[in-house]
């Protein structure tokens, strides 16, 4: 007999943060598409019974993807094409007038997206992607989204929401954008997460990692980095919830471009919003290294038992691309009423 249930495909899914947020309100994922094989490997060990296409979506047909997912009809489409080109941290934001212009193949994969939506037409979708994307382009690549998923019988709603206000401690902005038939009414944006959801809910930093300390390589995925003896020294100037001065660096460990990755999180406040920087999070806000990929995924509302596969640098990858879980509940839960 088939599962009943609100049916969903994750596209663009990564390790699948929607969909383990999905899942916890009770929808039923039938499958998932992303590119990347080691976030296949990792969905599969989570999600078991979830069939998971790796592949360019640009190659799909959308019969096969029925086929394989089994399923006649969907009624609702979760995903959000890569972030990397609309991103606000990297690229855009250098000081190179040529790196921030180069053109970006993956900021068009919004058209097969859309496609993919127009050809299985489902009740709803939810578009996910970083608030850069807003304004990348002068807001043209924004505004045409919108009208493609209008132009193909979806009314449009848009949101900006920070996943810090969802029972996610991390300030992390992302837009939203909700493509509805046009016999749903209004659905607007999820308020708060519903204490019906099975996720712990946090504010601080502290609540998220504090039991972690100590525990190190006794937990999957918590094996900090190797260190060298000049970063070592360059922590251990790092006040809790500031940045390296990189005013008071000795000659031997200064040098140019401090990133995200010298910045020390305060355990009494919000993490800043997890972004991987050559294999390496945020420093640990009382402990002279950099989180580990566990406790970054504790901010990324990913429960312990979630295993991520893969190099340090994929699993870094892994964590800070994907959808917070808590964010993600949240929506689901919102959407559930518009839908049953």
């Amino acid at each position: 007999m088939k599962k009943k249930g609100i049916k969903v495909i994750d596209l663009f899914a990564g390790v699948g943060g929607l969909s383990l947020g999905f899942k916890a309100a009770g929808y039923d994922v039938v499958g998932a598409i992303d590119i990347d094989a080691d976030c296949k490997k990792t969905y599969n060990l989570n999600y078991p019974n979830v069939n998971y296409i790796c592949e360019d979506i640009r190659k799909l047909n959308t019969k096969d993807i029925l086929k394989t997912f089994n399923v006649k009809k969907v009624d609702l489409i979760i995903g959000g094409p890569p972030c990397k080109g609309f991103s606000t941290i990297g690229a855009r934001s250098s000081s190179k007038i040529e790196i921030r212009k180069k053109f970006d193949e993956r900021n068009y994969l919004f058209k097969d997206f859309v496609r993919v939506v127009n050809e299985i037409k489902p009740r709803v979708v939810l578009f996910e992607n970083v608030s850069g994307f807003m304004s990348f382009n002068k807001g043209k690549v924004f505004e045409l989204v919108k009208s493609s998923f209008q132009d193909i019988g979806y009314e449009i709603e848009s949101y900006l929401l920070d996943a810090v206000n969802f029972g996610v401690p991390q300030f992390r902005k992302r837009v939203f954008i909700v493509a509805r038939k046009k016999n749903i009414s209004e659905i607007g944006p999820p308020k708060k997460l519903s204490t019906k959801v099975k996720l712990k809910q946090m504010q601080t930093v502290k609540e998220a990692i504090s039991d972690l300390a100590g525990k190190e390589k006794q937990i999957s995925n918590h094996e900090p980095l190797n260190h060298g003896e000049k970063n070592i020294r360059r922590y251990k100037l790092i006040p809790e919830g500031g940045r390296l001065p990189e005013d008071k660096l000795s000659p031997d460990i200064y040098r140019r471009n401090f990133g995200n990755t010298f910045k020390r999180l305060d355990r009494k406040a919000p993490s800043l919003t997890m972004v991987p920087g050559h294999n390496a999070f945020p420093i640990h806000p009382w402990l002279n290294r950099s989180l580990t990929v566990r406790e970054a995924a504790r901010i990324q509302t990913f429960p312990d038992n979630f295993i991520f596969t893969g190099n340090r640098q994929s699993q870094c990858l892994q964590v800070g691309n994907a959808v917070p879980v808590n964010l993600a509940a949240a929506w689901a839960f919102h959407l559930k009423r518009f839908l049953i």
